[in-house]
This record gives C-alpha cells, sequence and structure tokens, in this order.
C-alpha cells in the first residue's frame, strides 16, 4: 500500500502541532506553578498580617482600659505567676511586633531571644516599653514625647542591653524555658 504524497506532509504538520502544543501546555504548566507558589506566599502574609493586626489590638485593648499605664502593674517584684505571665507575654509581643521590625538595623545582636530570663531586659525593656506606649498610642501624646523616645530612652536601654547581651554566650543557660538559679534571679527570691 502506498501513501498519498500529500499524507507525508499532513502528518508532519500534526506532529509540529503536537510539539507546539505540548510546549504550550508545558509553559502553562510552569506559570501555574508559578501562580500557586504567589498564592501560597499571599496567604501566608496575609495570615502573618492578620496576626500582627490581632496582637495590635490586644495591645491597643490593653491601653484603652487606662489612657496612663499605672507604673506599679509592671513592678515584677510584686506581681503574682499569673500577673507575670500575661506582663511578660504583653512585652514579647511588644518586642517582636513592633521593636524587632521596625527597628531591625539597630537591634541586630543587641537583644537576643533570651532577654525574657534576664531581669536586667525585662526591667530595661518594661520601662521602654511604657515610654513607647505613652509616646504614641495616647491621646495625650506630642511630638516631642517621640523624639524623646527615639533619642534618649531607645538608645540608653539597648546601649545598657547590648553590653548584658554581649556576656550572653550563644550557649546561654537563661535561653528561653530554663530559669536562672534561685540566688541570682530576684524575681524568684521575692516569690520564695
Amino acid at each position: 500500500m502506498t501513501t498519498p504524497p500529500g499524507h507525508d506532509l499532513s502528518l508532519a504538520a500534526l506532529a509540529i502541532q503536537v510539539s507546539n502544543l505540548r510546549r504550550d501546555l508545558d509553559k502553562l504548566a510552569t506559570e501555574l506553578g508559578a501562580l500557586a507558589t504567589a498564592q501560597q506566599e499571599h496567604t501566608t502574609a496575609q495570615q502573618e498580617t492578620a496576626d500582627l493586626r490581632d496582637k495590635l489590638d490586644r495591645i491597643l485593648a490593653i491601653l484603652d482600659k487606662d489612657d496612663e499605664a499605672n507604673p506599679s502593674e509592671w513592678f515584677w517584684l510584686t506581681m503574682t505567676d499569673q500577673q507575670r505571665n500575661e506582663r511578660l507575654a504583653e512585652l514579647s509581643d511588644w518586642v517582636e511586633t513592633v521593636l524587632r521590625p521596625q527597628y531591625p538595623g539597630y537591634l541586630t545582636g543587641q537583644i537576643r531571644l533570651c532577654w525574657p530570663s534576664h531581669p536586667e531586659a525585662r526591667w530595661e525593656l518594661t520601662w521602654l516599653y511604657q515610654l513607647w506606649t505613652s509616646a504614641f498610642l495616647t491621646r495625650r501624646s506630642a511630638p516631642k514625647d517621640a523624639a524623646d523616645w527615639h533619642d534618649r530612652w531607645y538608645p540608653g536601654v539597648i546601649h545598657r542591653l547590648a553590653q548584658v547581651m554581649r556576656q550572653c554566650k550563644e550557649t546561654c543557660q537563661r535561653q528561653l524555658g530554663h530559669e536562672a538559679p534561685a540566688d541570682t534571679d530576684p524575681l524568684r527570691r521575692e516569690r520564695q
């Protein structure tokens, strides 16, 4: 049986079309994969934004209770365990959602993750947080308050904490979850 002369050409043309369609399909599959990745990244970013909004809403809710913070509410030596845990969670939220993200260049290597286990870091960051809320979130704040926070209070705290954290090596015995020995941790001594 012989093939008509034009049949070889149409078979070749179909092979070219199939090859082009295969290439287009591969390109679409790659684009679809990139789109799926972008969609996942977008979903993650939305969740992170929602989490940040939730944390800021909690901070603002606390501040709405009283426009001026009562310093005695932040006196670590007289807090109950529950109060200490709540205050430390609030302070940690602020450090991780405001301080680190907004001042990354200033904080690099200055405040280690084990800071909650260092009493001097708790005290310093506590009053820095109180001054920050007063300067930025109260109805009676003035631009001077923000300037003082940036020019006076923040650099002083970071300078002092850098000295404390410099002594704290990567193998810090005060990593989160580990408490300092009773004789060196004033919070534990006070509770006893």
